[in-house]
């Protein structure tokens, strides 16, 4: 029998610039403090959440994913959060982030900095 193919998504063909970790905090704070936190219980809060993101496994918290981010093979990074936050629905389909994106590459690799602070 052949080996299982891998769902792992493979990290996207992206340079992800130094940020500036104060800029992202005024990024996050405009952006993604409504809904995220980095801490707390992710059962009950509105957003998984962002503790301890990079490395984790997209939809393994307690958090209730949408099948979408469960299934989506992504293992948080530098660069996927870097395509994820340019365009949520785009790079994820299905997954229920009601975030429209952040088109400019400074302030997402600020809010990259920031969160990996």
């Amino acid at each position: 029998m052949p080996p299982k193919k891998s769902k792992d998504r493979p990290e996207p063909k992206v340079e992800v610039p130094d940020g500036d970790p104060a800029a992202g905090r005024d990024v996050f704070d405009a952006n993604c403090s409504a809904c995220h936190a980095f801490e707390g219980d992710a059962k009950s809060s509105s957003a998984p959440p962002l503790g301890g993101v990079f490395g984790r496994k997209a939809g393994t918290t307690a958090f209730p994913y949408s099948k979408a981010m469960k299934g989506s093979g992504v293992t948080w990074s530098h660069k996927h959060l870097f395509k994820y936050i340019e365009n949520p629905s785009k790079y994820i389909p299905g997954a229920r982030m009601a975030f429209a994106g952040l088109a400019s590459e400074k302030e997402r690799a600020d809010l990259i900095a920031y969160i990996d602070s």
